[in-house]
């Protein structure tokens, strides 16, 4: 599905996945699960294309599980937050939220070993700003494109009803989570792209 003629939204995947094109570059927003990696390596090839950046929002299975896939047809630059590469290499177990499913899915979740992670801190793109947006996951991060008046937020947030909130089953710092949805509730008129649910304005 095209937003606009910039942002499409890769169909079948779990999370959602986004393609940017920014800079005369393709930038893809998550990585979505195992499975979905599958079909983001079908969808660039159908273009005859492929994603020269990848950044992911966090560390939860359903937005990292496709990065071997789609690094072994491509070799885009990974970007990920720093406060949760550990997690993403394979290195250490994600923190689970309170939730039980989010405890069931944190023990039972096998994380990739990921090489050639870069950290967030390294990325620099002109006219796209990286902002943290912790709280559903310790280093969350959002990327807030400027001129198109874009932010690809995660799981930071979701649209239910005529309310701007987060999942609290999956979320790990509910403090920090509202203070990430005022700062998105700051940019008034920009587009927030979610990783489920429905594209919505602030």
């Amino acid at each position: 599905m095209e937003y606009v003629d910039s942002i499409v939204m890769i169909p079948g995947t779990m999370a959602h996945c986004y393609d940017v094109n920014h800079a005369g570059m393709h930038i893809l927003i998550d990585a979505g699960t195992k499975g979905s990696g599958k079909k983001i390596v079908s969808y660039y090839e159908k273009l005859h294309s492929k994603p020269d950046i990848l950044l992911i929002t966090h560390y939860h299975p359903d937005h990292i599980g496709g990065i071997p896939a789609i690094r072994d047809a491509f070799h885009p630059k990974i970007y990920v937050p720093e406060g949760e590469k550990d997690v993403i290499s394979g290195k250490r177990k994600m923190i689970p939220a309170n939730s039980l499913i989010s405890k069931i899915i944190s023990r039972t979740a096998k994380m990739n070993k990921n090489e050639g992670l870069i950290p967030m801190s390294e990325f620099s793109m002109e006219g796209v700003k990286v902002i943290s947006t912790a709280g559903h996951t310790p280093d969350s991060r959002s990327f807030v494109f400027e001129n198109m008046k874009s932010i690809f937020v995660g799981d930071a947030a979701i649209k239910k009803k005529d309310k701007i909130i987060y999942n609290r089953s999956f979320t790990l710092f509910p403090d920090k989570a509202e203070k990430a949805i005022k700062t998105l509730k700051s940019y008034e008129g920009y587009t927030i792209y979610p990783g489920h649910g429905s594209v919505f304005k602030i």
